[in-house]
């Protein structure tokens, strides 16, 4: 029997908010969600890091719809043809008079055009008083000593997702529940037999094959979960 699949609806629906209640929830996202909300009335300097992919940017993009704050999201600007000096100029700018600062820099080792800029708004941050956040995957003797030894002074957040399967398994019911999915159990546990453990991949998987079960119809199970994984080329073979 051919399956054919049922296109959705092309209906205009609002954005995607990225609030709390949309956003993956475990102990070091508790931890950090209490830190913040302090942070949001007692101020400070916080580092937010992680190994692998954990919410970061989700978090301060919340923050900045919820607060009177001032998100820069690095991940986004071009840095061609542009020096330190102007680079924190027009950050400074975008900042304006605003005295809580969130900034969510690029994965990975930094341009150096970036870290020289980072560390003037570091300076400026603290010659002015103001509450600052940096989120930043990355290691930090990869940055110009002076930068790093200004980040490694600041308070650490480590929001590194767990690695264990009932932990992962918890994330991925609730994700699954927060998408109004009825997903069954054994489909779950087969993300974490056919993917490695990192959760950018378990959620980015648990999503494509929503869609795919909603288009075919199909309720899925093991069988269906590991066809779908092989052709999405996230498996690990």
């Amino acid at each position: 029997m051919i399956r054919r699949r049922q296109p959705r609806l092309q209906l205009e629906l609002p954005p995607v908010q990225r609030d709390y209640g949309s956003w993956v929830r475990h102990a070091n996202v508790e931890t950090a969600c209490n830190r913040l909300a302090l942070w949001q009335v007692h101020g400070g300097r916080l580092w937010l890091y992680s190994d692998s992919p954990a919410g970061k940017s989700h978090l301060l993009q919340s923050l900045q719809d919820e607060q009177a704050t001032r998100w820069i999201d690095l991940a986004v600007e071009s840095y061609a043809s542009i020096n330190s000096w102007q680079l924190a100029q027009r950050w400074m700018e975008q900042i304006g008079a605003a005295q809580r600062w969130l900034f969510d820099l690029p994965a990975g080792a930094l341009p150096r055009s970036v870290a020289y800029a980072l560390f003037h708004i570091l300076e400026r941050s603290r010659a002015a008083g103001s509450d600052l956040v940096v989120a930043w995957r990355g290691d930090p003797t990869t940055l110009p000593p002076e930068l790093s030894s200004r980040l490694l002074a600041m308070e650490q957040l480590d929001m590194a997702p767990p690695d264990d399967d009932e932990s992962l398994l918890e994330i991925l019911r609730h994700a699954a529940a927060n998408m109004q999915w009825d997903v069954r159990e054994q489909v779950l546990k087969a993300l974490l037999i056919y993917l490695p453990r990192r959760l950018d991949l378990l959620m980015a998987a648990l999503q494509q094959l929503e869609k795919n079960s909603l288009e075919e119809r199909h309720k899925p199970g093991a069988a269906w979960v590991k066809q779908q994984l092989l052709q999405m080329q996230l498996g690990d073979g």
